[in-house]
């Protein structure tokens, strides 16, 4: 225990009880903090064995299989939750929960961005599975682990900056199609290049829907809707309702000339000896922005792209986040600023309406 002088008359009597750090102000002379320093003292010893804690031997790889078996393994991000949860395995699965406290957690996720040199954004995903899983050691498993509080409230991650506002001008796109179609044939034939078929299709895609990469992977050949123009996505919304995009008569044409695969309904199912569900197009889209002469590029910004162009093209926010999915309006404004500026800059309307509005009034004056 300790006593710390914060101002004149105020002190903080500081201990540790049960696993945890403790401590109480005491407004007063130091006589009174000592005199209640050794009342803390003196009721922690007095009840140390009634501490069920101490009896509770629950150790982190227990919790972390009971998590997968209810939790982890059910999410649609499966197998990217079975890699985190291993590493937290690995690094802290001995221990009981009982041990594992705010400076633990800490510990565990400065390792993250340090030792391991995953970026802000993965460690923020690692920590998130962290943080639900002692969310769940602490409220309906609390009995089996002895937490009664969530560890990883007290732990302040370097979130990273969301407002990324990278989108692809004029210019760039008109470069990015150029590109794309380059390779379409094959050298000096009429033949679809197959190689680089599928990479065209993923990219359009994400390009003219907005849709996320793990959506576009998990779209099934039942989700085109040909005759409505529209591509429904899997992901469903909360409440069950389903989410539809728009499809573009140009890219629903490349659809219907793109090879089937009876194997399997997904329209983009992984490629012979791939492993895992995840799938990813790094290579060839590093490739096909380098052809395009387009730099500090990421595939996730096709789907801003595909935002911002449609605000700037007069596009309603609240129809935007319908398609984009977001759950919250919130996650949609950062495009509201693009809509402003283009709104701004142009003015079509406007200008109109003034000049019907002069109109009117000098044929008033004309007429008196």
């Amino acid at each position: 225990m300790s006593i710390c002088r914060l101002t004149e008359g105020l002190y903080e009597v500081r201990w540790r009880e049960a696993g945890r750090n403790k401590s109480v102000r005491v407004h007063g002379p130091l006589e009174l903090a000592k005199k209640i320093e050794r009342k803390r003292m003196s009721a922690r010893d007095e009840n140390r064995h009634l501490d069920v804690k101490r009896e509770v031997n629950f150790r982190m790889s227990e919790l972390i299989d009971r998590y997968w078996k209810h939790y982890g393994s059910k999410k649609r991000s499966a197998e990217r939750e079975k890699s985190i949860t291993e590493g937290i395995r690995n690094e802290l699965g001995k221990l009981f929960v009982r041990e594992i406290d705010g400076v633990a957690v800490s510990r565990w996720y400065a390792n993250l961005t340090g030792f391991r040199g995953l970026s802000d954004g993965t460690a923020v995903r690692h920590f998130n599975v962290m943080h639900h899983m002692m969310k769940k050691a602490s409220t309906i498993w609390s009995k089996e682990t002895g937490l009664d509080r969530n560890p990883a409230d007290d732990v302040e991650v370097r979130r990273p900056d969301d407002t990324r506002e990278r989108y692809l001008s004029e210019g760039e796109l008109r470069r990015l199609k150029a590109a794309l179609d380059e390779k379409r044939l094959r050298r000096g034939t009429k033949d679809v290049n197959r190689t680089t078929q599928r990479m065209r299709l993923i990219v359009l895609i994400a390009l003219t829907t907005g849709m996320r990469a793990s959506e576009i992977f998990g779209s099934r050949w039942p989700d085109v809707m040909y005759d409505e123009g529209l591509l429904a996505v899997r992901a469903k919304l909360k409440g069950g309702k389903m989410r539809y995009v728009p499809l573009l008569p140009e890219v629903a044409s490349e659809l219907k000339r793109y090879p089937v695969t009876f194997s399997d309904d997904l329209i983009f199912p992984p490629r012979a000896g791939a492993e895992g569900r995840r799938r990813r197009l790094e290579g060839s889209f590093e490739d096909l922005l380098k052809r395009a002469k387009i730099s500090k590029f990421r595939f996730h910004d096709l789907r801003h792209t595909f935002a911002s162009w449609y605000m700037m093209n007069g596009g309603d926010l609240y129809e935007l986040a319908k398609i984009l999915g977001h759950s919250n309006i919130k996650m949609t404004e950062r495009y509201a600023k693009l809509g402003r500026k283009h709104i701004a800059r142009t003015g079509n309307t406007a200008r109109e309406l003034w000049k019907l509005m002069e109109l009117e009034t000098h044929e008033q004056a004309n007429t008196a």
